[in-house]
């Protein structure tokens, strides 16, 4: 995931964004482990981080020039997209299944993604730690 600039408020506010959504992907993927053997039910996932990649990467598409709108009512050209507006989105998988029982959930996979989701809020909260260091670093150097 791309993270950070030089700007610490915005890389500890979408650290903060990307730890929120691991804490509910980690609830989703419980739920998938927790429903591996209930027929019919079909695995569910988080889609996020691509969106917050999505949304990070369109601020540096951005055009050098501009087109300019006459009217309000005109499609822009490039819209950056904010990365506060992007909001997590369950997704289930209909077109998988792993059990004769209808169920899409495979077990070692669920596990898988549960121990990546949690060295990636690891990460994030390790990150998150050493940002607020330098900006304490800072305050005391300022303050001296």
């Amino acid at each position: 995931m791309v993270l950070l600039g030089g700007n610490s408020t915005k890389s500890i506010d979408l650290m903060q964004r990307a730890m929120g959504a691991s804490i509910l992907r980690a609830q989703v993927l419980n739920n998938n482990i927790a429903n591996a053997t209930t027929p019919n039910y079909k695995r569910h996932d988080l889609n996020f981080q691509a969106e917050l990649e999505r949304a990070i990467n369109s601020e540096k598409e951005a055009p050098g020039v501009p087109f300019k709108m006459s009217r309000m009512k005109h499609i822009p050209s490039f819209k950056v997209k904010d990365y506060r507006e992007v909001e997590t989105r369950i997704t289930t998988d209909y077109n998988t299944y792993y059990n004769n029982d209808g169920n899409s959930v495979d077990i070692e996979k669920e596990m898988v993604e549960a121990s990546k989701n949690t060295m990636y809020f690891t990460a994030l909260a390790q990150r998150t730690a050493k940002e607020f260091s330098k900006l304490k670093y800072l305050l005391r150097s300022v303050g001296a």
